[in-house]
């Protein structure tokens, strides 16, 4: 699924790079925008870099906006799956790719739903258009999920929304666990 565009997006993101974590292990996607990561402390967003974030075996490009409703009503699902990931299971992380109309409407709404997770800069969301273009699907919320090696294996779709795609990874999770 996606081959090409998987590709054709790496070659992108790696040239988004303005670190030296591209080369790093982990997830490709990921490690080329270290360095435009930020997470929520307490009232304001500070610059996030951590190993751990890089080397989960899946990771959730989560496309939302606190403008919209469909986003605010799907939020506190994956804030809650989020939070309450079991030992038992290989950890999944989040990545917030903002659709708000500014930085502090950013703010506010990672606040508001208590996101855990990192974000991309608001000022860098405009300046990745090609990262926007090849996972963000067809409208927000839009849950896309990259394996380790930053291909897609699952994303919402106008026919599947945002909570069928989150069963599905915890079911991916499940049974990562069983395989040897």
């Amino acid at each position: 699924m996606h081959k090409n565009l998987t590709l054709h997006a790496l070659g992108l993101l790696l040239s988004f790079s303005v670190s030296g974590f591209a080369a790093q292990t982990g997830n490709p996607v990921l490690a080329s925008h270290t360095s435009d990561l930020v997470a929520l402390r307490g009232d304001q967003l500070v610059p996030f870099n951590s190993p751990k974030f890089l080397s989960a075996p899946y990771t959730v490009l989560y496309f939302s906006a606190g403008w919209c409703p469909d986003c605010r009503r799907f939020s506190p699902a994956l804030v809650d799956a989020y939070a309450h990931q079991t030992n038992g299971l290989p950890r999944f992380e989040v990545l917030l790719i903002s659709q708000d109309k500014n930085a502090d409407g950013m703010l506010k709404y990672m606040q508001t739903e208590k996101m855990q997770w990192p974000a991309l800069a608001f000022e860098k969301v405009n300046g990745a258009e090609d990262l926007k273009k090849l996972y963000s699907g067809h409208g927000i919320p839009c849950l896309t999920i990259l394996n380790s090696e930053g291909k897609v294996v699952l994303q919402s779709k106008s026919d599947q929304d945002a909570n069928e795609v989150l069963k599905e990874l915890q079911e991916m999770l499940r049974k990562a666990k069983r395989e040897p």
